[in-house]
């Protein structure tokens, strides 16, 4: 598989539902900066360079959300 393909927004909204996920899981509130953490955490932890971005990618779209709508 080639490794320079862009991260596919599907990938990205997947990402975040898994977080998201985890989060009620976990009886967290499902607040941006708690899916911040799960998505960092997630990409610290994977091996897989490319959920690596596609976990990155997912955080720094929830980083512009925020940014954009303050």
């Amino acid at each position: 598989m080639n490794d320079d393909v862009q991260v596919q927004p599907a990938e990205i909204h997947e990402a975040i539902g898994l977080a998201a996920t985890y989060l009620m899981h976990s009886q967290r509130p499902v607040k941006p900066s708690n899916l911040i953490m799960v998505l960092r955490a997630q990409s610290s932890i994977t091996t897989d360079p490319r959920q690596k971005r596609v976990f990155d990618a997912a955080r720094q779209l929830i980083l512009d959300r925020i940014t954009y709508s303050a």
